[in-house]
């Protein structure tokens, strides 16, 4: 594990291998380390990355800074510190947003997209999940909030949520459930749902013809996000590659590494394959 500094916030992350750079951002709950199976199996061939965004995983909980804007200036300093260039730019959830994002506002540095279940208003809106984030929003408790610490039994029912077939490694989903548990994980999740209307603009977004070539993942199982809301997105964002895993749920890459790694490998050679 490494750490860069990002404006006084100590920002965790993995590095490994050699070769063409290969980005992982995670979602929100989560931490870099639903990217392991990918993580081990690309660094054999690519020089790979797995950030721990703020507020997340061993990376530092400030008392603020949980905005849209944040994220993308974080996202932005880690490329251009390492001047990364030519990166296969993978995300999953609000990884997957802050991934679009950055993409409108840099192309020149991605080569190409893998979204896997991407967060935006539409998506998300359909879902139990949905209702809770909504409620979120409303309450501005956060100093409340940071003090709690959610029981591990109801850690078990979040982490449970996040599976389809139930096929995840033990290990993993241990690791998921203990960092539910942890002090601020809740304000940190609470704080950023008051920024997902600032997504909306993804659910409208048409790439334009120069854009870097998008892959979509989508487990048929997703309880947190809508994989029906996430065909229509696919009808404005056109993927070159548009899969949904069966039996999957929303932690897809976990539950199902191959088919992501797969994904993940095709797309690191930037060509458009528009699937039939």
């Amino acid at each position: 594990m490494r750490h860069f500094d990002f404006r006084g916030t100590s920002i965790a992350y993995d590095e490994a291998g050699a070769g063409p750079p290969i980005v992982f951002l995670h979602n929100l709950g989560g931490d870099r380390h639903i990217w392991r199976a990918q993580f081990d199996a690309l660094k054999q061939t690519h020089r790979v990355f797995a950030i721990d965004l703020i507020g997340y995983g061993d990376s530092d909980a400030p008392d603020d800074g949980y905005t849209v804007e944040n994220y993308l200036a974080m996202v932005t300093a880690f490329f251009e510190e390492r001047d990364l260039r030519d990166v296969t730019l993978v995300g999953h959830c609000f990884g997957s947003a802050l991934s679009l994002l950055y993409t409108q506002r840099h192309p020149g540095r991605v080569r190409s997209l893998v979204i896997s279940s991407p967060l935006t208003p539409a998506t998300l809106r359909p879902t139990r999940t949905g209702w809770a984030a909504r409620l979120g929003r409303q309450l501005h408790i956060d100093s409340l909030l940071a003090r709690v610490r959610i029981p591990g039994p109801v850690a078990g029912l979040i982490v449970a949520e996040q599976l389809g077939s139930g096929n995840a490694p033990a290990e993993i989903v241990a690791h998921l459930r203990k960092s539910w548990t942890e002090p601020r994980r809740l304000m940190v999740t609470a704080a950023i749902s008051r920024e997902i209307p600032l997504l909306g603009e993804l659910d409208n977004f048409v790439p334009p013809a120069d854009f870097p070539p998008i892959t979509t993942v989508w487990g048929s199982h997703n309880r947190v996000l809508s994989a029906q809301a996430g065909a229509t997105l696919n009808r404005t964002l056109k993927p070159s590659r548009a899969i949904v895993v069966d039996g999957a749920g929303h932690l897809v890459m976990v539950e199902t590494p191959d088919p992501v790694t797969a994904a993940v490998l095709a797309a690191t050679t930037g060509t458009r394959v528009v699937d039939s």
